[in-house]
């Protein structure tokens, strides 16, 4: 019992808000940098394109949110095609199987 009791201890103890507070941080971070690249990119295409300095933040999150999205249905297709070929080589495992081989 009393690894039970050390492992419940631990994760009570644990400093939450800060965990959090430094992960949320790190977020902003992230999405701050990808604003001012997005901003820059902007600016190198469209040079005569003034984009307002408060939209930084929210460019970075959005795309963030994008990226993110693209990878989750990327891995969505991958996941499908895997699945797929599981079951052509079970049903193929069977056949063969009833063939005798």
């Amino acid at each position: 019992m009393p690894r039970i009791t050390a492992a419940v201890s631990f994760i009570i103890d644990l400093p939450w808000k800060d965990i959090l507070s430094a992960l949320l941080t790190f977020l902003y971070s992230i999405a701050h940098y990808v604003g001012m690249l997005v901003v820059y990119l902007l600016g190198r295409v469209l040079p005569t394109a003034r984009v307002p300095t408060d939209l930084i933040d929210p460019l970075g999150y959005l795309a963030i949110l994008t990226v993110f999205l693209i990878l989750v249905q990327v891995a969505k297709k991958v996941a499908w095609i895997i699945v797929l070929a599981a079951w052509i080589l079970i049903l193929v495992r069977i056949i063969l199987g009833l063939l005798g081989y």
